[in-house]
C-alpha cells in the first residue's frame, strides 16, 4: 500500500511539474537513444524514439531480485500519453522472458512517468499490472501489480 501511495504521490507532482512546464518547449524525442538501468529484474536497457510518440525499449540482465538467479530479457514500447517537457506519460506494455533454475514469462502492463533532468537524463518511476507465468519447474499463473519506484527507480542517458 506504501509503494501504491508513493507512485501516485509521484502522479500528482508529475502533473504539477508539467502544467509549470507546459510554456517550454516539447522533449523533441524522436532519434534519441539512450541506455541506462530500467529495473531489477533486466537492469541494463537499451530505449530508442521512433517518434515523438512512440519508443522502443529492451533489457537484458540477471534477476537479482529473486532469491534464484536467472538470466532474463524484456522488450516493450513506451507510447506517450501526455508531454509536457521536461515530465513525459508513457504507457508501456512489455513481454519478458528469464531462464535459469525457474523458466518465467511475463506480461508488464505499466505507465511511467520519465522526467528528464537534463536534456540528455532522464528519471523513470511507474506503476502497472503484470501477469506472469511459471513455465518450469511447475506451471502456475499470477496476476498482480509491479512498481517502479524510488527503490528500483530507472536512469537513462540519452547520447
Amino acid at each position: 500500500m506504501k509503494k501504491f501511495v508513493l507512485v501516485a504521490a509521484l502522479i500528482m507532482a508529475a502533473v504539477c511539474l508539467s502544467s509549470a512546464a507546459g510554456a517550454q518547449e516539447s522533449a523533441g524525442l524522436k532519434g534519441k537513444t539512450g541506455f541506462g538501468y530500467t529495473n531489477s529484474g533486466t537492469p541494463l536497457g537499451l530505449k530508442m524514439w521512433m517518434s515523438d510518440g512512440m519508443a522502443l525499449d529492451a533489457s537484458v540482465g540477471f534477476n537479482t531480485a529473486a532469491a534464484v538467479q536467472n538470466f532474463g530479457i524484456q522488450l516493450g514500447a513506451d507510447f506517450v500519453v501526455s508531454n509536457k517537457y521536461p515530465v513525459v506519460l508513457e504507457f508501456r506494455p512489455a513481454l519478458g522472458f528469464d531462464v535459469g533454475v525457474t523458466t518465467n514469462l511475463s506480461v508488464p502492463i505499466m505507465l511511467n512517468i520519465e522526467y528528464f533532468v537534463t536534456k540528455n537524463l532522464s528519471l523513470t518511476a511507474g506503476s502497472g499490472a503484470l501477469i506472469f507465468w511459471q513455465l518450469r519447474p511447475a506451471s502456475a499463473f499470477t496476476f498482480s501489480h509491479c512498481v517502479n519506484t524510488t527503490s528500483s527507480l530507472g536512469v537513462m542517458y540519452y547520447f
